[in-house]
């Protein structure tokens, strides 16, 4: 289903509510975006009648394999990902970054540097830390650009070196909404070698 944006509102239940006899807004980012009827509607018909475990040989173990290989189509689409197969389902953010950290720090060595910045979630900031301080890795935190609230680029740039193994970015603030331009932090990971993890959960919505 396509929205215009002037239509979008619409569909969402959640905006139809007040509260002290105001309209409501949702900003908490981290508490989870509001989701439109349709949205709802196949949740609901979904665990009404085929909710299952994958891989059985039963009617709606088939169907949920095939649900959620069309979502993994779907988020290849999204995320411009080489293949469906690219795409993993988990929990939340935070479990999945903590999960991943422990995978990629494992060829960390001492000394080695891990960035992370002052805009992301906690979660973006503090799986990499610990990870870090089991594989004894320097962290280095990016500063904020007080006067618009955006990643200090230069700051970042300032601290990449060749011992940068990991930047972990967030695509769009859950505090203050500023979008950071992920390709450039790509393009000055990539002159020492370095991996980019974004997390790009409060961007997603936008799109």
């Amino acid at each position: 289903m396509h929205f215009t944006p002037s239509s979008a509102r619409e569909h969402f239940a959640a905006l139809h509510q007040s509260y002290n006899d105001q309209s409501v807004l949702f900003l908490d980012g981290p508490g989870g975006s509001q989701v439109p009827g349709s949205v709802l509607k196949a949740m609901t018909d979904y665990l009404g009648r085929y909710n299952s475990n994958l891989g059985g040989h039963y009617f709606s173990s088939k169907q949920t394999v095939e649900l959620v290989a069309r979502a993994r189509h779907h988020g290849k689409a999204l995320l411009n990902a080489e293949q469906a197969d690219n795409i993993v389902f988990g929990a939340n953010m935070t479990s999945l970054t903590f999960q991943l950290s422990r995978a990629i720090a494992r060829d960390w060595q001492r000394n080695d540097e891990i960035i992370v910045t002052a805009l992301d979630h906690y979660s973006n900031v503090s799986s990499w830390q610990q990870a870090a301080e089991d594989r004894g890795a320097v962290v280095k935190q990016v500063k904020v650009d007080e006067s618009d609230c955006t990643l200090d680029m230069d700051h970042l740039e300032s601290l990449i070196c060749d011992k940068t193994r990991l930047i972990a970015v967030t695509y769009a603030s859950n505090t203050t909404g500023s979008v950071t331009d992920i390709k450039r932090v790509v393009e000055l990971a990539q002159k020492v070698g370095a991996l980019v993890y974004v997390d790009a959960v409060h961007y997603a919505p936008m799109h």
